[in-house]
């Protein structure tokens, strides 16, 4: 059978008839759709081509003048019948089926190459992150210990620290409860008083407390001075300060040390200890570190809601001192506040035991 010859399976449609199954063939300039019942022809000209939209990679046919009666085949082959190539009617219709069934092919491969790219991303980081973790529970506490000592060195020779007897006894009074449920990681805490104007604490690695004395002057009650002790501790116990700088050194290196020995770990936490001191956290530390302090003062049966009561004002503060200079970690505005503090509340009100709270001694 020639080419011009050819017959397609198909049906025609119409409200009158349902669905007709028989063939289609080409009959002169016609398109003729024959079964035993029923019979239909389109001339070339007027023939328009579409793709059903409701079953892919089925084929119509339909006289404008007749919309009603549609033509169907699934054999899509049909397009490269010389006969509707000749037409040049027909032959613009089929490059344009043709240009978007390529355009669509084209951005389907597009997006399963970005889809290849995004999940590979991910893996990437997930094992970048799996690496971080690995090094940073390979540190001993003896180093963590000694740089932290370090630190503190070097802080007390640029900052002013001070022995307020009265400061000092509110701090431990409001902080001794809250380490019973700290885990100390076999290091225990130290807690010192800085001259700052500026209300805050931070935590250093080895165990290392610093609270400002604007801080305490600022807190209304014990449970704000826990609270943000607890939150600072926390970064500590999360060891957010060394998966900073080990993630900062960068794949390569990150790989380099996972797969070496411990004495090029040691030298990138050295190189980058400043990092502990001058730095803010990300966000997602930021939140890690407000869960387990949550749960450090809830545990301790102190009345987390401190740590909320804190964070707006110490949020208020910066709002109104607008300072931009360098400090601590945290002594400048931790990122998106009002974020942590929608949690905080969320925590609150899921909390089931609101009660049982310590109650400190206001005399204190």
């Amino acid at each position: 059978m020639t080419e011009a010859h050819r017959a397609f399976d198909g049906y025609v449609s119409h409200p009158s008839v349902g669905e007709v199954w028989g063939r289609i063939v080409f009959v002169g300039w016609r398109l003729r759709f024959e079964s035993e019942t029923t019979v239909r022809e389109i001339l070339l000209v007027k023939l328009q081509i579409e793709r059903d939209p409701a079953v892919p990679g089925e084929i119509t046919f339909c006289d404008p003048e007749h919309p009603d009666w549609v033509i169907h085949t699934p054999a899509e082959d049909i397009l490269g019948h010389e006969m509707l190539w000749q037409q040049p009617h027909t032959r613009n219709q089929i490059r344009a089926l043709q240009s978007g069934r390529e355009l669509k092919r084209a951005l389907k491969i597009t997006g399963i190459c970005l889809g290849g790219f995004a999940l590979a991303a991910v893996l990437v980081s997930l094992l970048l992150g799996w690496m971080v973790h690995s090094l940073v529970a390979r540190i001993p506490v003896e180093w963590e210990q000694e740089l932290g000592d370090k630190l503190m060195t070097e802080l007390k020779a640029e900052e002013e620290f001070i022995e307020d007897a009265r400061m000092q006894t509110n701090l431990l009074h409001a902080v001794v409860p809250l380490l019973r449920t700290v885990p100390t990681n076999g290091i225990g805490y130290k807690f010192y008083l800085q001259m700052n104007p500026l209300p805050n604490a931070f935590a250093l690695p080895g165990g290392h407390v610093i609270v400002t004395t604007s801080l305490l002057e600022l807190a209304d009650r014990p449970e704000e001075i826990a609270g943000t002790v607890a939150h600072e501790v926390a970064h500590v116990t999360l060891k957010h300060g060394f998966r900073k700088t080990i993630s900062s050194a960068g794949p390569y290196l990150l790989f380099r040390l996972f797969t070496r020995s411990g004495s090029g770990l040691l030298g990138v936490l050295a190189g980058g200890s400043q990092l502990m001191v001058h730095q803010s956290f990300s966000q997602e530390y930021e939140l890690e570190a407000d869960d387990a302090a949550w749960q450090y003062l809830v545990a301790a049966r102190i009345d987390p809601r401190g740590l909320a009561d804190m964070l707006r004002k110490l949020e208020a503060e910066h709002e109104r001192r607008k300072f931009t200079v360098m400090e601590p970690q945290a002594l400048r505005s931790h990122p998106a506040t009002e974020k942590r503090l929608r949690r905080l509340d969320a925590k609150w009100r899921k909390l089931k035991d609101k009660s049982h709270f310590i109650a400190y001694d206001t005399h204190a």
